[in-house]
This record gives C-alpha cells, structure tokens and sequence, in this order.
C-alpha cells in the first residue's frame, strides 16, 4: 500500500495495538498528524509578501490546534480535527526564492521527503504553475490562495484548487468601477497597461485586452517589463505618450517601486493608477512611498474595513495582531483562508491519504459566514475555481488602504483623479 494511502483509522489502530502489545495496559489513542507542505517566497523581492503569507497560513494551524473558543469559524473551538479523532496539523514551510524550478523542487522535498499529504500556498503565478504541476505528477492536493493567473484553472489538473478570485475575477470589479466612473462623465476609455513578462503578468494583459469592451476601451500602451528589472524609464515614456486615462498595474514590488521612481523622474503623473495586486498591495510599498502613493487603487480579496463588521473576520484580525504585532493584510488573509480550506477537507476526509482530502475538497461547500472574507464562501466548480470568491477596489488614503468599491459597502469615498 503506498505510504500516503493509508487511513487515519488505521493509522491510530495499528499504534494503539503496538503499544498495548508492549505494555498489556489499555492506553490512551495517540493523535494522528496531517501534515502539510506551504509554499512562499521566504527570500527574494517577495521575501516580506512570504512572510505575511507563512503567518496567515500558521495562524490557520493555531486555531485549528488548539482550542480557540473566541473564533467563530467550524474549526475554531476544540483541539484539532473533530472528525478525525482530533488530529492535528503540522504545518511545514518551504521557501520558493520567486523560482519557477524551487518552486516544484519544493514540493517534491515536503511530499517525498517530509510526508506532507497536501500542499497550500504560493504566490507568483509562474512558481504556482511550476509547483502544481509536480503536485499533480505526484497526486498530491495543492491549495492556494494567492497567485491570480487566470490560466491557473483552465489547465484541467486535477489537483489543484484556487480559493481566491482569478484575475478574470478581479478584473470584473476593477471593469465594473471604470464603467461606473464612465457613466459619470469621467473619461476612461484611454488605458494603458504595464506588466511583468510572467504568467501573471502576461495572463492579467490578455485580461484587461478581453475586458476593455465593457467600457468601450481601447489599450493605448502594453508596457512588458522582465520581472527582474528595477529600471522602468523607457516603460515611463511610452506610458506618457500614450496619454492614457488610467493606467493598470501587474508588477511586483521592485517594478511597482521603481515606476513610482522613474515617475517622479519625469514629473508625470497620470490621471489615476489601479494595480491588479502584486507590489503595489504590499505593505512594504505604501510604507516606501508614503504620501507620494496616495490615491493608489488595488484590487484585493480581503479588507480590513469590512473584517471589522464581520465577527469571524475582526477576532482573527484581532488574534493576527496579538500575536505577530502588526495589522492582519489580504496576503495573510488569503494563506490563511487557503490553509483553513485545507484542515476543513482534511477533516472532511477523516484520512491522511491524499485521494480522500482531494475529494473532500471537490465536495467542499463553505458559506461565507464560516470565512474571514466578503465573499459567498468556498466551493469550488469543475476547473477547481473557487466559484464564491470576489474582489474589492481599495485605495490608499492618508497612507493606508481605504474600501472604496463596491459603492454598497465603501468605508471611504473615491478619490478620483488621483490626488
């Protein structure tokens, strides 16, 4: 029988029967261990989005370990995992250094090296493409939460799922608040697009290509920039001639800096900026450019303005900020909400064999109140796409994200154009 395929009943009988063997005495059952295999870029230009994921992510574990009362989310009270004779969750972090190659090679070590039975997290879209890959040679379930490509889930794998919206997703609300701004009278049609020569970037371009008909737009600019460049000045200049109403962002933070840079360089500003995540929602950008990222739009999946109106979502914002002492993001949120997706299949599954977890996952139905996000909750169609999840528009005011859209549930109004 191979290694993973083995039941968590017979794991805990076989332990159970070695020891009384041993003893002659009744024991008390040992716990089973799930062990689970996460993936973030721990060094790199990614190194400080890693680690908010590596503390959504362990912050998921410690609720489902121990007994967290105070949360109201279906593994909060009691140890472990109520359907598996309370297992409990190991969680195993390995560092992706923003490579495609590390990415998969990682993978391999948790699952051949360190037993893990699942893998959750990633973050750019071209090492989460890697990684799934080898989860699904090694038929292993793979859950992630932060890589957006919406090519992700159209690639028909069978074990990889997406918990958060896709940059189709995304696109749909960012679309929805330009052609709400349009019907107001503000020009938006011009649109230029900078992005990384990636998965991510090149996947969120063909987006914005595929969307700009719902405001009868027109991509005046295609900036491609190498996802290892810091020198955007000639990416600057074809940007201002295009004279574009709006420009939309797929970088990470170096690129998303150093445009900023090459900005001020020229003295130009355009209009307004809306980035599809990436370096510009980093807490490492806002903090590096201080007031001169005002009026900055992104997109996200989690808010903090809206966690303090869902209870579930303000006590483990509250428990993020006890315990690692600085406010939860939508990085963590999201590992977080990956992870906690994962324990509930598990526990679903009442098994430690990969096949079970997976189909746990296939059948899995979350409403949104049993989340931390403002979604409709977790339950995934035949691609493995998280059919609940949605996206908001934030945008950085007096230095922090503010909610802005949708309308219905803003906590601070639009600015526009940027101030």
């Amino acid at each position: 029988m191979p290694r993973h395929a083995v039941s968590m009943a017979a794991v805990l009988c076989s332990a159970l029967l070695l020891t009384s063997a041993c003893t002659g005495d009744r024991v008390a059952r040992p716990r089973a261990t799930v062990t689970i295999g996460f993936l973030a870029p721990l060094s790199g230009p990614a190194a400080t989005v890693g680690a908010d994921t590596r503390r959504g992510a362990e912050l998921a574990v410690k609720i489902v370990n121990d007994d967290a009362a105070s949360i109201p989310l279906p593994l909060g009270p009691g140890e472990g995992l109520p359907r598996a004779d309370h297992a409990r969750i190991r969680l195993l972090s390995a560092d992706t250094a923003a490579s495609d190659a590390t990415g998969a090679g990682q993978v391999e070590r948790l699952v051949k090296g360190r037993g893990a039975v699942a893998v959750a997290g990633g973050y750019e879209s071209a090492v989460t493409r890697s990684a799934a890959g080898r989860a699904e040679e090694l038929r292993i379930p793979f859950v992630n939460g932060g890589s957006s490509a919406a090519s992700l889930t159209e690639r028909g794998l069978d074990w990889f799922f997406r918990t958060g919206p896709s940059d189709l997703g995304y696109g749909r609300v960012v679309f929805s608040l330009l052609k709400e701004r349009r019907s107001e009278g503000t020009a938006v049609r011009r649109i230029a697009v900078v992005h990384t020569d990636d998965q991510y970037g090149q996947d969120g371009s063909a987006m914005i290509k595929r969307l700009a008909s719902q405001i009868d737009g027109e991509v005046v600019a295609d900036a491609e920039v190498s996802a290892g460049s810091t020198d955007l000045a000639g990416t600057v200049e074809e940007v201002r001639a295009a004279a574009p109403d709006v420009v939309l962002t797929l970088l990470y933070t170096p690129q998303a800096l150093a445009l900023s840079d090459d900005f001020r360089a020229v003295d130009y500003e355009p209009p307004a900026l809306m980035a599809f995540g990436g370096g510009h929602a980093d807490p490492a950008f806002v903090k590096t450019e201080g007031g001169d990222a005002e009026g900055i739009c992104s997109r996200f999946a989690w808010s903090a303005d809206l966690a303090a109106h869902n209870p579930a979502a303000r006590a483990v914002a509250d428990l993020y900020r006890t315990t690692y002492h600085r406010p939860m993001n939508d990085d963590a949120a999201r590992a977080f909400t990956a992870v906690m997706t994962l324990a509930q299949a598990a526990d679903e599954a009442a098994s430690l064999s990969p096949a079970d977890i997976r189909s746990a996952l296939v059948n899995l139905d979350v409403p949104g109140r049993d989340t931390i996000m403002p979604w409709d909750g977790v339950k995934f169609d035949d691609n493995h796409q998280n059919i609940g999840a949605r996206g908001v528009v934030e945008q950085i005011q007096k230095g922090s994200y503010r909610l802005v859209y949708p309308f219905d549930v803003a906590r601070a109004r639009l600015r526009w154009p940027m101030p």
